[in-house]
């Protein structure tokens, strides 16, 4: 909620410098104050961020990925 405020009085809320580069700029692009500068759906979906898989210690599925259920 305080990022959207943030972004509604036209600050950027602050992004953790603890995430990957490609995550800082999905984020940073998707909290663009102004939504004429942020991108379209279908161009967040080509970010690097969302076409890359995520790193994982173990070489298997993201602990919060279950797979489709039957």
């Amino acid at each position: 909620m305080q990022a959207l405020f943030r972004i509604g009085k036209g600050e950027p809320p602050p992004v953790p410098d603890s995430l990957s580069p490609d995550a800082r700029d999905f984020i940073l692009k998707c909290l663009q104050v102004n939504p004429d500068d942020r991108p379209k759906a279908a161009q967040l979906l080509n970010h690097q961020f969302v076409k890359r898989p995520p790193p994982t210690s173990s070489g298997s599925a993201s602990p919060l990925y279950h797979g489709r259920r039957s």
